[in-house]
């Protein structure tokens, strides 16, 4: 069974819809936010990221696309095996999706968000090797190959021991300078993993997340296991999204336990080192999101509110490069938008022009729609 879950791709464009214009001022809430007065109010906060400590909404937009991304490989493995694709082949589709998405985003990273450089410039001191789409991509690739070959039970072990060492490595791996007994998941400061990264693994010398992807492998087989099922032929829909709501709630009160309940040896909620707690949080929250979308969608069969969100999320690859590179936020603000917006109250025009420039995106990406063309790595 290869059937395609439309609830997937309304929850893929959900997503999308908050990254498709750099963050976070231009998103439309936030802005909203400070046109009305409250840039400070909690809504406004949930559109920027914590520093450190803590989860905001915006920290879940990152480790939910991963989520998503897992949630459909039992799918398209499916497909693969009835078509009779050897084990091989499919292998190297992952490797090769993978390797694709990374080449993409240093070719992102390279050009800049507002194209005044370009890919074969090579500004290494600038460049950012470890993006958001290469590391997706990459972690997706890995859990893909790990639930090609792994039991469930294994991958079950599998993801738990990811968190386990990750915990390890976070409290007590240790960058060198650090004052003795410090602990680096409380200030971020001396992170074992933000050296090895800065010395070793980015051209920039600075923290990127390469070392932190270990634990987003866990992120991508969270994912895996509720596609896995979703897929459940023997298993009502009802029952689907109530079992993923369980899990779901689960994951979050585990997060809330590891992050509290150990004193010293606790691991706070901190999304920038993608902290175990974190990693069972943001999988908790993406899977009670995923059991509302499908019972709304699928099961419920309540499909034409999220046509204005499948839009977008039938074309995630399209409307990530084209927001960062060939159409980018601010060249389109000030095409459209450039003339009206010294009239207006500075706050009240930021406003206007993100809904407008979401409005431009949109009716790209309809177009293409309607088209049939869809891109995928």
């Amino acid at each position: 069974m290869g059937k395609r879950l439309e609830s997937l791709d309304v929850l893929r464009g959900f997503d999308m819809f908050f990254i498709m214009c750099m963050d976070p001022v231009p998103c439309i809430f936030y802005a909203l936010g400070k046109a009305l007065g409250h840039e400070h109010h909690w809504l406004t906060q949930q559109f920027e990221h914590v520093p450190w400590i803590g989860f905001h909404f915006y920290d879940l937009i990152f480790p939910l696309f991963l989520f998503i991304a897992g949630v459909t490989w039992p799918f398209s493995l499916a497909g693969k095996r009835e078509r009779g694709d050897s084990t091989g082949r499919i292998v190297w589709g992952c490797v090769r999706r993978g390797l694709t998405l990374f080449v993409l985003g240093c070719f992102i990273e390279a050009l800049g968000p507002g194209g005044d450089r370009n890919i074969l410039q090579f500004d290494w001191p600038n460049f950012r090797l470890w993006s958001v789409i290469g590391r997706i991509g990459l972690t997706w690739a890995a859990a893909a190959i790990i639930y090609l070959f792994c039991s469930r039970r294994a991958r079950i072990w599998t993801s738990l021991g990811i968190l386990l060492f990750w915990w390890a490595f976070t409290r007590f791996g240790v960058a060198p300078g650090a004052p003795e007994g410090w602990n680096p998941l409380l200030t971020g400061k001396f992170t074992l993993a933000g050296w090895i990264d800065a010395n070793y693994l980015t051209p920039a010398h600075r923290g990127e997340g390469a070392v932190a992807m270990i634990p987003m492998v866990s992120t991508a087989l969270f994912g895996m296991f509720a596609g896995e099922w979703l897929r459940r032929t023997d298993v009502s829909g009802p029952r689907k999204a109530g079992l993923l709501s369980a899990w779901g709630l689960c994951g979050i009160a585990a997060a809330l336990v590891v992050a509290f309940a150990f004193g010293g040896y606790s691991c706070p909620i901190a999304k920038n080192c993608w902290s175990s707690s974190f990693t069972l949080l943001a999988g908790g929250f993406s899977a009670m999101l995923l059991a509302l979308f499908y019972w709304i969608v699928d099961v419920k069969g309540w499909r034409r509110w999220g046509f204005f969100f499948k839009v977008i999320g039938v074309n995630s690859i399209l409307c990530y490069f084209m927001a960062r590179t060939i159409l980018p936020y601010d060249h389109i603000e000030r095409l459209f938008f450039g003339g009206m917006l010294p009239h207006l109250p500075p706050l009240w025009g930021a406003f206007i022009a993100e809904i407008g420039v979401m409005a431009f995106y949109w009716l790209i990406l309809l177009f293409f729609h309607r088209k049939g063309i869809h891109i995928r790595a």
